[in-house]
């Protein structure tokens, strides 16, 4: 009797450490069900999903995509519509109109077997995409979290980035522009303004709420490459600028002149901030960026403004000297002729931009609106006089 007690004593003891076991390993998958799918596992087995509706097929679907697996089983409970057409509809249904079926998957497959009170389906599942690279989609709200992502991306010079968004920003000239706003906000790593590649899914944006928009980014070097330039703009901006910048007027001049010293205006040449800052040689556009990044490392309020200069695009920087108080800065013309804390009608001669995307600079701070920049009766084309600190500061 002790001998048959011993022979049964690990058996029983296995058999509990395999209940013990089976119950966390179903309690943490059961556990894993994603924010947007809300399902219930079967009672007779809680790693199975019971389905009662067409509703309730398709949402078990997309659970099983949302874990990335490659196999899924669900019961049919007192289901009264046609079995096989509804599991070939959900299938579809999950690859051609849900975001994320559409995004990852190549392709499902499904089998159902009748068992007693309920049928057996089961799906297997062949994507195109990584877990990894499902575990990675970004959920965005907003043109302001769109954008700030974007910035990030661009920041790594990273060359794919995949948003889960509404179907309201999924617009692809609004993800450009959103793109650019990104870019010319981060002047420390402007190197160079990347194509964009936008692919939405599902491709019909008519239906459904959600999307899913993956970016594909092509930059002009490697990204070991941009990110050794970028180390190296950081360390040329912080030389220039000093460890103790100057404010307001006094503070622009300087770093107008520091940088008039620097860089060489090339119509020709690069409009990245790297061509300016460490390749000596840029055209306006990186002149312009790499005066707004010192700006931005002084603690001064800069911004970038496009145009044109005698008929030809043209960059360059607007300041602010006190709250609402702002003047037209352009290092391109040189410290002799200089284009420095200049009001509207005092460049609109020369220069065209869209007064209703700036700040107006106008003569006095009580005028409410720059003049129009084609009513060259205003202009003069005279830069406005420096103050006595500026001018003490002159070469």
């Amino acid at each position: 009797m002790k001998r048959a007690a011993l022979v049964r004593l690990p058996a029983l003891l296995a058999a509990l450490l395999l209940l013990t076991g089976c119950g966390s390993l179903l309690n943490r998958d059961y556990s894993s069900v994603s924010r947007h799918i809300s399902q219930r596992a079967d009672t007779e087995d809680a790693s199975v999903l019971r389905v009662e509706t067409y509703s309730d097929l398709v949402n078990s679907v997309q659970y099983f995509v949302s874990l990335h697996a490659a196999e899924g089983t669900v019961h049919l409970y007192q289901y009264s519509g046609d079995v096989e057409q509804d599991l070939q509809e959900a299938c579809d249904e999950v690859l051609g109109q849900d975001p994320l079926g559409s995004y990852a998957l190549r392709d499902i497959r499904w089998d159902s077997s009748r068992i007693v009170s309920y049928y057996e389906c089961t799906f297997t599942f062949r994507y195109r995409r990584s877990a990894e690279q499902v575990a990675s989609i970004r959920q965005t709200t907003g043109t302001v979290a769109i954008r700030d992502v974007l910035g990030e991306a661009l920041a790594g010079y990273e060359d794919t980035l995949v948003l889960q968004t509404s179907t309201y920003y999924a617009q692809k000239d609004r993800l450009y522009d959103l793109l650019q706003e990104a870019y010319y906000d981060d002047p420390a790593h402007a190197l160079g303004l990347p194509d964009m590649a936008v692919t939405i899914y599902p491709q019909d944006i008519q239906g459904g709420t959600q999307r899913i928009v993956e970016l594909q980014f092509t930059y002009s070097a490697g990204q070991a490459t941009l990110l050794a330039q970028a180390e190296a703009v950081a360390q040329a901006a912080a030389t220039l600028a000093g460890p103790s910048p100057a404010q307001g007027e006094v503070g622009y001049w300087l770093l107008y002149s520091r940088l008039g010293d620097l860089v060489t205006y090339d119509a020709e040449a690069s409009p990245s901030v790297h061509a300016a800052l460490v390749d000596g040689s840029a055209d306006s556009e990186g002149i312009a960026l790499a005066y707004q990044l010192l700006c931005q490392r002084s603690g001064l309020t800069c911004q970038l403004i496009q145009g044109t200069l005698d008929g030809s695009p043209h960059w360059w920087n607007l300041v602010e000297l006190e709250e609402d108080l702002w003047r037209h800065v352009d290092v391109t013309a040189g410290l002799e002729q200089g284009q420095f804390l200049c009001t509207d009608s005092q460049i609109a001669q020369r220069y065209t931009w869209d007064a209703e995307r700036y700040p107006a600079c106008p003569d006095s701070p009580e005028e409410d609106a720059a003049p129009d920049s084609s009513d060259t009766d205003a202009a003069d084309g005279q830069e406005e006089p420096l103050s006595e600190a500026a001018i003490s500061l002159l070469p």
